[in-house]
């Protein structure tokens, strides 16, 4: 059985669109499903036979999207989903890829991976911040506006647009969905990102031969995002994905702690 990573990786070799405008363009296709739960399932049904989901985005979307949004949307018709969000969350993936690949075609790849990290180290690093972009009480352009007041004119045109569609998102936090781009990035790299958390920073070689024993670990090449905070005392704390590795001093005293009662 077709499974949703697979689907996902169905739609990644379609999605030749590149650049902000083509994303926003995706960004809006899902932003419609989203609201719209019945078209959403309908496009989604694999129950369906595919010509049936092809005439309905045909309806809906063919006068209103460019020849590459059409040819992405098309595609979904031959994917097997799990459910109608698996679709969304395809899609949200395929309009990332196309920033990202705009941003590499301008030779930023790295300057946007970097400044996306930084702008969701900003926000997991001030609690009253992550509030109030959560906030549902606050429209997503007033949330999307207080973020630019901190970051606008300091980071590139495609992170701006990668932080303004991480506010929007409903169903994940704005640390999640920057996390999930920050995926994304080191997938097209081909890459392992590993969140390092020291007290102090790291020379350079200790850099070097951090990242040669998580290579020699993971088997991958391995790209270090640095964060420094005094109250580990000591050691490293390391996130690779969904794997922690927690060497730091104040795990194992809290651990003692524990044995001690």
């Amino acid at each position: 059985m077709t499974t949703v990573v697979s689907a996902s990786q169905q739609l990644d070799e379609v999605g030749r669109g590149t650049g902000t405008e083509f994303a926003n363009e995706i960004f809006a296709v899902v932003d419609i499903l989203d609201r719209e739960s019945g078209l959403r399932r309908a496009v989604s049904d694999t129950g369906s036979e595919t010509k049936a989901r092809q005439g309905l985005i045909d309806a809906v979307f063919a006068s209103k999207v460019s020849p590459d949004c059409k040819e992405l949307l098309d595609a979904t018709t031959t994917c097997k989903w799990r459910s109608p969000a698996a679709l969304t969350r395809a899609l949200e993936r395929q309009g990332v890829r196309a920033v990202l690949r705009g941003a590499r075609q301008a030779d930023r790849f790295e300057t946007v991976a970097d400044e996306l990290f930084h702008v969701g180290r900003l926000v997991r690093g001030q609690a009253a911040l992550q509030v109030a972009l959560a906030d549902p009480n606050r429209s997503v352009a007033d949330r999307q506006e207080l973020l630019m007041t901190l970051v606008g004119g300091q980071v590139s045109e495609e992170t701006l647009v990668l932080a303004r569609r991480a506010v929007a998102a409903s169903d994940s936090t704005f640390e999640q969905m920057i996390d999930g781009y920050l995926q994304v990035a080191a997938e097209m790299a081909d890459r392992v990102r590993a969140i390092v958390t020291t007290a102090r920073a790291l020379t350079e070689a200790q850099r070097m031969e951090m990242v040669k024993q998580l290579e020699r670990i993971t088997g991958r090449q391995i790209e270090l995002s640095e964060v420094v905070d005094p109250a580990v005392l000591g050691g490293a704390l390391i996130n690779l994905g969904d794997e922690v590795i927690d060497s730091t001093v104040a795990h194992r005293l809290d651990q003692a702690r524990r044995k001690l009662g």
